[in-house]
């Protein structure tokens, strides 16, 4: 605070101002911190990505592809072909002899419980697949589309 004096001894103001050093040390002090600590804490998680594509016509897919699917009654596909839940797990392994690429792709209906997705992953995982591709589109429309039972067509939910 300064004091001002006016005019001899009758007058004294005191005018309040604002000492800033000990906020420009703080706000300097964290600066210094974060810039300390943002390179520790920054780490990245190993991942998969695709290979960039230099063309723009589609990829012709893999006829040697395995498709694993859940309908909406929880019954397993592989590729075209209904499996019994009881047969899955050797009807599997069988198809995953010999491959050199151990790659499933995964589909399921939307509306299933998470739990049995889960269950069905991981029995897919026992039984042979190393990873696991997961397909993201509507198994009701694209069922429909292809005749392969997963819904009907024209139906809504």
């Amino acid at each position: 605070m300064a004091i001002q004096l006016s005019g001899g001894f009758k007058k004294i103001r005191i005018q309040p101002e604002m000492n800033v050093t000990p906020l420009v040390d703080v706000v300097l002090v964290l600066l210094i911190i974060f810039m300390v600590i943002t390179p520790i804490v920054q780490m990245g998680y190993a991942v998969q990505v695709p290979p960039k594509v230099e063309t723009a016509a589609p990829v012709p897919q893999d006829s040697n592809q395995v498709i694993v699917r859940l309908d909406a009654e929880g019954r397993p596909w592989i590729n075209k072909q209904q499996v019994p839940l009881s047969e899955f797990p050797a009807k599997l392994r069988e198809v995953l002899t010999g491959r050199a690429s151990k790659v499933i792709f995964f589909a399921a209906d939307g509306e299933l419980p998470y739990d049995q997705v889960a269950d069905f992953m991981d029995v897919c995982r026992t039984n042979g697949a190393q990873n696991l591709g997961i397909v993201f589109e509507d198994m009701r429309t694209s069922a429909a589309a292809a005749g392969l039972g997963g819904g009907a067509a024209g139906t809504e939910q």
